[in-house]
């Protein structure tokens, strides 16, 4: 079994639960049927926006009968964001814990594929809200808070900030340095923002002695609602919760303290945060989210999927592939062209190759049985005629273009659309082992002419290659050789491209050079997707011993 972390990007992958999980080069899912997916016949009613106070914000929400009684819930994401209602650690898939000024404790859990909702019903009870449907919105009006203080502390790690409010109060983050907070607070306050002080927000540093103003933030009222706004620099370091007897909003400013978060959130998925800090670098880290897989808990399958499956063409948000394909959960995964929509990577999905690998860049291969390859990946065709003629196909249904032979089948689509001036195209038909070509097209153009692509067969596209087509006139039969690179790819039924390879059997192999990713996006700073299997497979972590026994001497876990 391979080990390694790929990097992921711009596309999407997705797990699924018993008995499917599916994977594409938009997205990668996975399907529950299991005991944990409530019967979907008892939803009533659900919608994906939330409007609180008046304010409309994306979330999933549904309503559901349960011994004669109505229940609502809110996704659990969803409600950690929209209404400031923190999820907590839990090894349960039945309740899940949260914090919000003392109340509500824990909240039952009500999953229905996709979505793990978290019933609300007496958490709004108890806090007063009101709640009704209309339509795609679920509207709910909360208790109007009074902000009655606001005290900053220096501690030896940073700063903390602390709210004072009449009662529990909704809040969220509504941008990443932005806490917005359904409350009231007085002029006095507001006077002792830092624009009163003159003080620009971009000169604002909470980690730096000798800042004159009281407030490390800029304080603004817009309707019933506070908005505390702090210098973009500093908004990683922003930790937020809340506290009871008396209410309290607590806003911790600090590089370090940033704690791990580990919910179970089904059976054989936990959702896991921490925080990541290089050797060398005091920056405070960065975030990381994963999902971390128990194969043993539950018959998870993973598999490349596409927004259709009539074409590997075409772009959707990750969120609504996930919707549509009946996937619990899902990540960025892939490579695509923005302009023209085209894959540019290998796509393989149920022994099928939907789209050839480019420039040699890292792919993860795997199948249902645990086996698992991380590695760089080539694949050619070799085409060997009966007229003795010899070419290579450089690409398959890839929207990588360059001079050369390429092949379009239907999983390309219906139709292929010229992508150079001056291509030649072939018809070829398939008849068991053995091909022949059929017909013999001379586009004119870019993007004028388009050739329908046969069922039983493909179109062999040479760019700059006229001398390659010439190889094979119409009527000729050969065969198609598949080279891969590495060979072992080719037992493994599911195979994802993207890149770059990060690392490999325990050790770091790091090298966007030599999979042609540009100097800038070796050096940018920005927010990546992965995917990786750990040497113990989780289930064999009981001891430190039994894990260098399997992972193998040197190996780092």
């Amino acid at each position: 079994m391979s080990k390694g972390w790929l990097g992921l990007l711009t596309s999407s992958l997705v797990l699924f639960g018993a008995p499917e999980v599916m994977f594409s080069p938009q997205g990668m899912r996975f399907e529950q049927k299991s005991a944990i997916a409530a019967n979907p016949q008892m939803i009533e009613f659900e919608g994906d926006r939330l409007r609180v106070n008046g304010q409309s914000l994306r979330g999933q929400w549904a309503v559901w009968s349960e011994n004669g009684e109505t229940k609502v819930g809110i996704e659990s994401l969803n409600l950690e964001k929209s209404l400031g209602v923190k999820l907590l650690d839990t090894t349960s898939t039945e309740e899940q814990p949260i914090e919000w000024f003392g109340l509500g404790d824990r909240l039952p859990i009500y999953f229905s594929n996709p979505y793990r909702y978290l019933d609300i019903t007496e958490l709004a009870k108890t806090a007063g809200w009101q709640w009704q449907r209309q339509g795609n919105e679920l509207v709910l009006t909360t208790s109007q808070a009074g902000i009655t203080a606001i005290r900053v502390g220096n501690q030896t790690w940073g700063k903390r900030i602390v709210l004072d409010v009449d009662r529990p109060v909704v809040w969220r983050q509504a941008t990443p340095n932005k806490i917005q907070i359904q409350g009231n607070s007085s002029d006095y306050l507001l006077g002792m923002d830092a624009q009163s002080n003159g003080l620009s927000l971009s000169s604002l540093n909470p980690f730096k002695s000798g800042t004159k103003s009281p407030f490390p933030f800029e304080l603004s009222r817009e309707g019933s609602a506070t908005t505390l706004s702090f210098p973009e620099a500093i908004a990683p370091q922003m930790r937020v919760f809340s506290l009871a007897n008396p209410p309290r909003l607590v806003i911790d400013l600090s590089r370090d303290i940033r704690p791990a978060r580990n919910i179970a959130w089904l059976p054989g998925v936990t959702w896991r945060q921490n925080n990541v800090v290089l050797p060398g670098k005091n920056n405070g880290g960065f975030a990381v989210t994963w999902l971390e897989i128990d194969p043993t808990q539950n018959k998870f399958q993973l598999k490349p999927i596409s927004l259709s499956d009539q074409t590997i063409v075409g772009l959707a948000p990750m969120l609504t592939q996930v919707q549509t394909s009946g996937a619990i959960a899902g990540i960025n995964a892939g490579f695509f062209n923005r302009n023209n929509q085209f894959p540019l990577g290998a796509v393989r999905t149920d022994d099928e190759w939907r789209s050839s690998p480019i420039l040699n860049r890292g792919a993860v291969a795997w199948d249902n049985q645990g086996n698992w390859q991380f590695d760089r990946f080539s694949l050619r065709e070799d085409i060997v005629a009966d007229n003795g003629q010899r070419l290579t196909v450089d690409f398959l249904n890839s929207g990588y273009v360059k001079a050369g032979a390429s092949r379009y089948t239907k999983a390309w689509g219906d139709y292929y659309q010229t992508s150079v001036d001056n291509e030649v195209i072939l018809v070829v038909d398939s008849y068991g082992n053995s091909e022949i070509v059929t017909h013999r097209k001379n586009a004119g153009k870019a993007g004028v002419d388009r050739y329908l692509i046969p069922d039983n067969g493909y179109l062999l596209v040479f760019r700059s290659f006229r001398s390659g087509a010439d190889k094979l006139p119409e009527g000729t039969t050969f065969q198609r050789y598949p080279v891969l690179n590495p060979s072992s790819f080719e037992t493994f039924p599911q195979v994802m491209g993207a890149g770059p390879l990060l690392i490999q059997n325990g050790r770091v192999v790091l090298n966007g050079e030599s999979e042609q990713f540009s100097k800038w996006f070796n050096i940018q700073s920005a927010s990546r997707s992965a995917i990786a299997k750990f040497c113990w497979q989780r289930y064999m972590a009981q001891r430190r011993k039994a894990l260098e026994q399997h992972c193998g001497n040197g190996q780092k876990f």
